[in-house]
């Protein structure tokens, strides 16, 4: 059964970059195929896995629904439309969904990209969907379940706060989530972190300062082929998924 990893949180606190290394610490843990989705309509999560930028599903809604019609059944031609923009790689694929619905009603173009998307993710054995700030991706129910939606904060009390407000708002939205945890990242260079206290939110791993992540990123290296020991943020992200969500999915 496929494990479905939802990345979210505020602006600016680096769940692409949280996204990436959860890919890392899954694929070390033997967990393949992996599959990456970018939902954030700044793509740039194939920058960190060294991948070109595949074309984005969401130009499916209009080519599809202002086209004309064709021989093919629209259920077959989104498929093979949607596997023919998965960018392949070693140890991940990705998928771009791109921005949003322009004006028009697209409910069954969606309705059938939606499952269009769940049939490819149910090829893998885990899926990596790193999500725009907030919860509007999430809140269109393109996932039909989230296994783990994991809350990337820093650990100043606004940061914390944000998170707890993404864990209400999931909840008043009823999302579909089985556990929701907390990755605390940007800590402060120096500082030793407390165990936060954010009720329903347990700490999956607080990320050490790393200066190596900036510098592999720059080298256009998939962070995917950190080696152990080079990054201790990447090995802290690798520590926790060991002890839980890859528990889970092996």
């Amino acid at each position: 059964m496929t494990t479905v990893i939802a990345v979210a949180g505020k602006g600016g606190v680096g769940k692409t970059t949280c996204s990436a290394l959860l890919l890392r610490a899954l694929a070390a843990s033997g967990i393949r195929p992996l599959l990456a989705v970018d939902a954030d309509p700044n793509a740039n999560l194939h920058l960190l896995l060294a991948l070109g930028l595949p074309e984005a599903l969401g130009t499916l809604r209009e080519e599809l629904f202002t086209g004309p019609p064709g021989a093919v059944p629209l259920t077959e031609r989104l498929s093979s439309e949607v596997q023919m923009r998965v960018a392949e790689g070693d140890a991940a694929d990705l998928v771009v969904m791109g921005r949003g619905e322009g004006p028009g009603c697209y409910c069954y173009v969606n309705n059938l990209l939606r499952q269009s998307l769940a049939r490819l993710m149910g090829g893998y054995r885990a899926v990596v969907v790193d999500n725009e700030a907030g919860m509007e991706h999430l809140s269109r129910r393109n996932l039909l379940r989230i296994d783990h939606l994991v809350l990337v904060g820093d650990p100043s009390p606004r940061g914390l706060s944000a998170a707890a407000a993404l864990r209400d708002l999931a909840r008043q939205l009823a999302l579909p989530v089985g556990n929701s945890w907390l990755l605390l990242n940007r800590p402060y260079a120096g500082r030793t972190l407390a165990e936060p206290d954010v009720p329903g939110l347990p700490l999956l791993a607080a990320l050490p300062h790393d200066s190596r992540l900036p510098a592999w990123e720059a080298e256009g290296r998939s962070f995917l082929d950190l080696p152990p020991g080079m990054s201790p943020a990447a090995d802290a992200v690798a520590d926790a998924v060991r002890g839980t969500i890859g528990r889970a999915a092996s």
